[in-house]
Parts: structure tokens; sequence; C-alpha cells
């Protein structure tokens, strides 16, 4: 009797255990909701350090690494905040929390993304360990609204390797064994779903599209596992469909293996959606090596005898269509002007740039002005006149418009509208930004960036505790 007793007693006492710790392991999210008016919910930037929502600004306030404050309330630093924009610039006085959370990821293509009434981010895990400690090597995928209520965990990982993107309504993510997940953000109760095993890549980051282009395109290998050859597929309406067989959407092929497809971007133009990819031929005959494009309706059907080529033998990194055909390209050591002329893709060097960024292809005054990053300085110059709807090269003197010191171990430079927002590695890696419609040529003042968020106490004491030592 004296034993079953002990037993009984042994038993609720783990229990009790145990609820302590599903405790521990669950955040209270309850929060009272900030005035937040979305008549235009416009969305600008989406994927990065900040994103526009209308007339607002979300952003991660600071890099404060895996290991920083990220108990649901506490976070400072690394919480989302959101200001006010009046002119496109942020406008003092209108700072507020949205989500006190330490968002955070090694992934450079993972940031904030705004979908609907959501904002969708990454955390560190808070779940506790056998020791105790929280399993911060594990990542979360988590929404709030965008007023700042309902927050919720969705995806529970094992690491930061994966990036995720919303697209028909579903937030789609690869995971770190080449699974493609879906979940319906539609569903009254949201299930993670895998709807396709062992692909090879999926498309998740698009640098120059914000709308919702209905579907997720990946790459798989051949189902015939002795072909060399390989498929993109595309997520859509809650199905997957095959869009080009390297092989069988080809009547007339270079090489007899087909070709070996790898996607590059995804663009909006017009109604329809763009497709940017490499093709090289599966064998020793390499002809058909280049970049190519297909623009892709509702339906998500190929044509092969649509497909444009723009490239031959020659493979860019990334492509920014500003005006349907004319297109600024990005190789490693320059960008390059690219447009059809008489049937054919002709190109021009327009910036000599090594491993260059294009962050903003803007046209003002019948020109056209790239912005780009080289070498961690952010320049602006005139690469194009215009005349009517025809561009030509004209290049004039890059003129300096950014030289701040900024942490790239996540994030780096985040461009929205004529702002760039970043973390300042001279200021701990707080937020801080920098209109650049402000800027003055030769002008080192007009360069001075403006603290945008919250400096924690920490950091406000370490800085002070700094200025102390100096003295």
């Amino acid at each position: 009797m004296k034993k079953k007793l002990a037993t009984i007693i042994i038993c609720a006492v783990l229990a009790v255990a145990m609820m302590l710790t599903l405790v521990a392991c669950n955040e209270n999210y309850k929060q009272d909701a900030v005035a937040t008016d979305l008549s235009d919910a416009t969305v600008a930037s989406n994927g990065g350090l900040a994103v526009q929502v209308g007339k607002y600004l979300y952003f991660i306030n600071g890099y404060a690494a895996v290991d920083g404050e990220n108990d649901f309330g506490e976070a400072v630093k690394g919480a989302i905040m959101r200001v006010e924009l009046e002119a496109g610039s942020p406008k003092a006085g209108t700072l507020v929390t949205i989500v006190p959370k330490n968002v955070y990821n090694t992934n450079k293509e993972v940031g904030l993304t705004v979908y609907g009434d959501y904002i969708y981010y990454t955390c560190p895990s808070v779940e506790k360990g056998s020791d105790g400690a929280a399993k911060t090597a594990n990542m979360w995928i988590m929404r709030t609204k965008l007023d700042g209520t309902d927050t919720q965990v969705l995806v529970k990982l094992e690491d930061y390797t994966t990036n995720f993107r919303i697209a028909g309504g579903s937030l789609v993510y690869l995971d770190a064994e080449y699974n493609l997940h879906s979940l319906d953000l539609n569903a009254k109760k949201i299930k993670d779903v895998t709807i396709v095993e062992e692909i090879s890549s999926a498309m998740l980051t698009y640098d120059n599209l914000d709308s919702d282009i209905g579907g997720i395109f990946f790459v798989k290998r051949a189902e015939n596992s002795a072909n060399t050859n390989n498929e993109i597929w595309v997520y859509a309406n809650g199905e997957n469909k095959k869009v080009i067989d390297g092989k069988a959407s080809y009547t007339n092929l270079a090489h007899p293996n087909g070709y070996t497809l790898s996607i590059l971007d995804v663009q909006k133009i017009g109604s329809n959606v763009r497709l940017v990819y490499t093709k090289t031929d599966s064998g020793s005959n390499t002809t058909s090596k280049g970049d190519y494009y297909y623009d892709f309706d509702a339906s998500f059907t190929f044509d092969a005898t649509k497909e444009v080529r723009m490239t031959s033998g020659v493979n860019y990194t990334a492509y920014n269509f500003f005006d349907g055909n004319n297109v600024l390209a990005t190789d490693s050591d320059s960008i390059d002007f690219l447009r059809a002329e008489n049937g054919a893709w002709v190109s021009d060097v327009v910036i000599k740039a090594s491993s260059a960024t294009l962050l903003k292809v803007a046209t003002k005054d019948n020109a056209v002005y790239a912005t780009y990053l080289s070498n961690k300085v952010v320049y602006e110059i005139k690469v194009l006149d215009k005349v009517d709807n025809a561009y030509s090269v004209a290049l004039s003197s890059a003129k300096t418009m950014f030289n701040t010191a900024f942490s790239a171990d996540w994030q780096g430079l985040d461009m929205v509208g004529d702002c760039i927002y970043f973390f300042n590695s001279d200021v701990k890696n707080n937020t801080y930004y920098l209109d650049l419609s402000k800027v003055v040529d030769r002008s080192n003042n007009s360069l001075i960036a403006t603290k945008l968020g919250k400096f924690s106490a920490e950091d406000n004491y370490a800085m002070l505790e700094g200025e102390t030592e100096d003295k």
C-alpha cells in the first residue's frame, strides 16, 4: 500500500513538473491592438529588414543576434517596430512596437514579409532543453497582425536553413531535406502539409516582386532517373504542375538528352508572370547555354515556341526588367543594359563594378538612373537616355549616396522608396536610415544617417560605459 502511494505521489510530481515545463515553453502573446489605418495597404520591399505597408514602415529594430532577449514583451533590440512615413521618409514621434520578440535569422534571403493583415518573420525558439537553456539553434516561423495582435507560431524547425514565400494564400517553405511544405493561411485550422518530396531547389526569393503571383516555382529531377535533364514545376491552386520538362517540352533538341534548367528570378510583367531561368544542354555540347525567360498567364502553360533567349554562353546573376523588355542585368564585374533589337538580344556595359548589387532603377527627366552597392558604398549613376519608348546608353559620373558602415551578419542594406535602412555596425548594430533624396553631391554632412528605432537598455548602458572609458 505504501509502495502504491509512493508511486502515485511520484507520478503526481512528474505531472506537475511536465506542466511547469509546458508553461515555460508557451509564451503569452496577448497584447492590446495598436491604432492602425490600413485604408492603403500597398506593400513594397517585402523580404528584407524593412517593408512599407501604405503609410507605415515596419522594420527590425536592430540586430540582437541569436542570444538576444527573446521573451515576448521584453525584447527591444530585434523587435518589429513601426513608424509612419511622410513624403517617403520616417516621421519623428510615430514609433511604436508591434512585435516585442527578437526577430533573427542567418539566411540573408529571409526578413519581414507582409501578406494580407499579417507580418511574417522568424525567431529563435524559446523552448527549453534538458539543461534549462532555450534551444536557440531551432527556428520558428511566426506571424502577427499588423496592429500587433494575434501572434502565432506557424512552423518549428531545427535550424535556420529554411526560406519561405507566401503565394496564392499559402506559406510555402523548403525544409533541410529538400521537401516542400505548404500551409493554407485561409484555413480555420492551419496545417503543415508536405506537397512534394526531395526536390532540387525552390524559388522563394524574388528581387523585384511584392505582389502575389499565385504560385511557387521549383525544380525537380527527371521522373526517369536515367535521364540527365530536369524539370521546372509550379505549386498553384493547391496543386503541383509541371510547366517545363527539359526534354519533353521541346521538339527540336540541340542534344538528345535535353536540358538542365535553373531558376534565376520571377517578376511580374503586365498581367503575366515572367520566369527567368538558365538552360544548358545535358551533354558535352552546350550550344544552348544561356539565360531565358517565359511569360506565363494564370494557366501556367508552357509553349516552347514562345520561349525567349536573352544570352548565348553567358549567365547573369540578377535581372531587373524596368520596362518590359528593357533590362539591367548584373554580372560578376559589371551591370549591363540588355534589350531586343531586330529579333536578337544585345548588351552594353553601363556600370563597371565588381560584385555589384543593383538596388533600384528609376526613370526621371527622360533618363534612367541606377542605384547600386559596390564595396560597401552606394552610388547613383545615369545610365540611359529615353526618347519616346527608346533607350540609348548615356553614361555619366557616379554620385556617392551612402558610405556608412553597416553589418552584413544577416540583413545588409534594404532600400524602400528613396530610403536606405541598415544595421549600423558603428552603433552596436542598431537600425538607422538615410534618405537618398536629400543627399547633396560632395556634401559629407548630407551622408550622415539617422537613428530609426529604439536603443535597448543594455546598449544604452554599454555606450555610456564606453564613453566613460574613453574619458
